[in-house]
C-alpha cells in the first residue's frame, strides 16, 4: 500500500479547515492538525492568524470520484481556478491552497454488495511451508485482518473462495471471522451459487484473484481486482490493481478503495 508524507498547510483556523477537508474530500482529523485521508494520503494544518496560502502551495489529492470530489469543494465553500495551469482544471481549499485532483479507485464501488476473496496469492504471497512430516503451511498478513473488519463495517459480506483444499484456509477464514470455500475447481459456478445464496446481483461482486483459475470468477463478477504481482492474464482484466502485492496487505488497502467510495 502507498504511503504519502504530510502535506503542510498554512491556515486560519484548524477547526474550519478540517471541517472542509472532512466534509469535501473524506479526510478525518486524527490530532494536533494532522488530516488522514483516502489511501494513506495525509494533511498537517498549521494555524496562522492572518495567514493565507494563495497560490504557494499545490496539493494534488486522489479522489474516487473526481466529478463528486469537484460537487462537494464547491458545496462545501472551496472554488475554482482552472486558468492558473492552462487546461488543468484546479480548484481551492479554504485558505487559498490549489488542489489538484486525480482518479484513483473502483468508479461505481459503491453498489458493491459482496466481496470474494481468492486464498493464495491474494491473502498469501503465494508461498507455502513444508515440514519434514508433509504439513503445509502459510503467512498470512495482519493488517488484512484489520481490513476485513473494516470492509465489514461497510455493510458489505466477505467470503473466501479457494481451490486449495488445505485446511489452512478454513483456519484463516475462522480467525477473521469470514466464511470459506475452499477446495473449490469450478469459480465461476461458486461464484454463481453464492450470488444466488445471498441475493445479490454479480454485478454488485468484487472478485479479487491472481491467478487463471480465478478469470471465470472474474469475468462474472461486475467489479475486478487483483494484486500487483498477479499473473499477467488477470492484471489485464483487473478494474483495480492494488499497490501491494499477494500477502502484503491487499485487502487493507482494498479496504480504503471501498471505504473512500463508500464516504
Amino acid at each position: 500500500m502507498a504511503t504519502f508524507p504530510p502535506v503542510t498547510i498554512l491556515v486560519r483556523n484548524i477547526d474550519k479547515s478540517a471541517r472542509f477537508y472532512k466534509r469535501a474530500l473524506g479526510f478525518d482529523l486524527a490530532w494536533d492538525g494532522l488530516l488522514v485521508g483516502p489511501y494513506g494520503q495525509s494533511l498537517r494544518l498549521i494555524e496562522g492568524p492572518g495567514t493565507t496560502a494563495g497560490g504557494c502551495v499545490i496539493v494534488t489529492l486522489e479522489v474516487p470520484d473526481v466529478d463528486r470530489a469537484v460537487n462537494a469543494i464547491l458545496d462545501n465553500g472551496g472554488g475554482r481556478a482552472e486558468k492558473l495551469m492552462g487546461e488543468k482544471a484546479l480548484y481551492l481549499g479554504p485558505d487559498g491552497e490549489i488542489l489538484a485532483l486525480s482518479g484513483r479507485g473502483l468508479p461505481g464501488a459503491e453498489r458493491i454488495r459482496l466481496v470474494v476473496y481468492d486464498f493464495d496469492g491474494v491473502m498469501t504471497d503465494n508461498l507455502v511451508m513444508t515440514d519434514q512430516n508433509g504439513r503445509e503451511s502459510v503467512q498470512a498478513n495482519r493488517s488484512d485482518g484489520l481490513g476485513v473488519g473494516l470492509i465489514q463495517r461497510l455493510g458489505i459480506r466477505q467470503v473466501i473462495l479457494s481451490t486449495e483444499a488445505n485446511p489452512v484456509v478454513k483456519a484463516r477464514a475462522d480467525k477473521i471471522g469470514l466464511e470459506a470455500l475452499y477446495g473449490i475447481r469450478d469459480k465461476g459456478s461458486a461464484l454463481l451459487r453464492l450470488a444466488e445464496k445471498y441475493q445479490i446481483s454479480v454485478s454488485n461482486i468484487l472478485f479479487i484473484g491472481n491467478d487463471i483459475n480465478d478469470a471465470t470468477a472474474m469475468g462474472l463478477a461486475g467489479f475486478k481486482a487483483a494484486p500487483a504481482d498477479a499473473h499477467p492474464a488477470i492484471l489485464a482484466m483487473a478494474d483495480y490493481v492494488t499497490d501491494a502485492t499477494g500477502g502484503h496487505g491487499v485487502i487493507r488497502e482494498m479496504a480504503d478503495v471501498l471505504t473512500a467510495a463508500f464516504e
